[in-house]
């Protein structure tokens, strides 16, 4: 099931859609780091344990995939 929510109620263990060049992926997140103009995202991918790390501003919004 996939939920839209903003990126800042986003925290460490979700899983959220992201959307790159090549397809999107699962990331599970690991770390959320909330800075002045936005949000800075780092976790794994949950298929093949690529990192990402990713921006995001505050307001935005997400998909957070409920597992």
């Amino acid at each position: 099931m996939t939920v839209i929510v903003l990126a800042e109620s986003l925290e460490a263990g979700n899983v959220v859609e992201l959307s790159t060049r090549y397809g999107s992926c699962a990331i599970r997140l690991a770390q959320v780091e909330r800075r002045l103009n936005g949000i800075k995202f780092t976790g794994r991918d949950t298929r093949d344990s690529v990192m990402y790390s990713f921006g995001m501003k505050y307001g935005q919004s997400a998909t957070r995939l409920d597992c």
